[in-house]
């Protein structure tokens, strides 16, 4: 049996695996392979070294031993006192493996008007998004559409229901492109609370309802747990300090999740923030 060790780990994944209960293999992919642990996916593997909630990072040279012995694996389960994660071809150990945290605890953080606007002049607002047009585009030509999705944030929970149906699930691939621009939001809404209870609950109702792909359900679960991209943890800290080179170098990392995934992601923040600078008057 092949064995393999972790090189880190989410701290929140140890909290959610139980001792020798069957994880089976959700989806596959070049980058690595998810265990189902619903609500959550746990992504084993290493898309562009991204740090992601309940995931565990392995070294690139470790993909092929982990997807060739996955693809004839039906489960994994977990050895507590071990520390494994164990199929009948491999085992995964996490016994001395570092761990990291993904969680932003939500509240009003010290972002002024200077460090929106920084934001806001580092996006590429010619990024293409899964809408087929860029993310200023969509922002002039779907006005309309944005303004009524922020007049949804604070509605009772019907009204906020119907609006958050034209979003989720909205568009093509693992995650729809509506699914990235609420995550954008809800990311906004974690450091600079903008989304109302009504319109929280009816997004975590459509998802147990199961509105989208597993994948955005499980991000969705994550976010409404203050659980993100650890990259989004980064950003966070650029936008408090209002250091430029730092917040540039989040933004690229951004945009490089998924095929648009990461562009969507920050046409939702960029909403997001011109939300935040209309109600303050920045």
């Amino acid at each position: 049996m092949r064995s393999l060790s972790a090189k880190l780990a989410a701290s929140e994944l140890f909290e959610a695996l139980k001792e020798d209960e069957a994880y089976r293999i959700h989806s596959q992919f070049e980058s690595g392979c998810n265990l189902s642990l619903p609500p959550f996916l746990c992504f084993i593997g290493n898309k562009n070294e991204a740090l992601v909630p309940y995931g565990i990072l392995l070294d690139k040279e470790d993909l092929p031993v982990l997807l060739k012995q996955a693809a004839s694996s039906s489960c994994f389960r977990w050895n507590e006192k071990e520390r494994t994660l164990y199929s009948d071809s491999i085992r995964l150990c996490l016994k001395n493996t570092r761990k990291y945290s993904s969680f932003i605890q939500k509240r009003d953080y010290p972002i002024d008007g200077e460090g929106l606007s920084m934001f806001e002049r580092l996006i590429d607002w010619n990024l293409p998004t899964g809408f087929g047009e860029s993310i200023g585009s969509f922002l002039i030509t779907e006005k309309k559409e944005v303004e009524e999705l922020y007049q949804a944030f604070s509605k009772p929970k019907e009204e906020a229901e119907k609006m958050i149906k034209r979003w989720i699930g909205r568009g093509r691939g693992l995650t729809p492109s509506g699914d990235d621009v609420l995550m954008g939001l809800l990311y906004m809404d974690r450091i600079c609370p903008i989304l109302e209870i009504p319109f929280l609950q009816s997004l975590k109702a459509l998802i147990e309802h199961q509105y989208t792909t597993d994948i955005s359900g499980h991000y969705y679960h994550c976010a409404l747990e203050g659980y993100f991209n650890y990259v989004l943890m980064e950003l966070l800290d650029a936008l408090i300090q209002k250091n430029s080179p730092k917040m540039k170098m989040c933004i690229d990392r951004i945009k490089m999740i998924g095929s648009t995934s990461g562009c969507d992601m920050l046409l939702g923040m960029a909403a997001g923030v011109n939300f935040i600078k209309g109600e303050a008057n920045i």
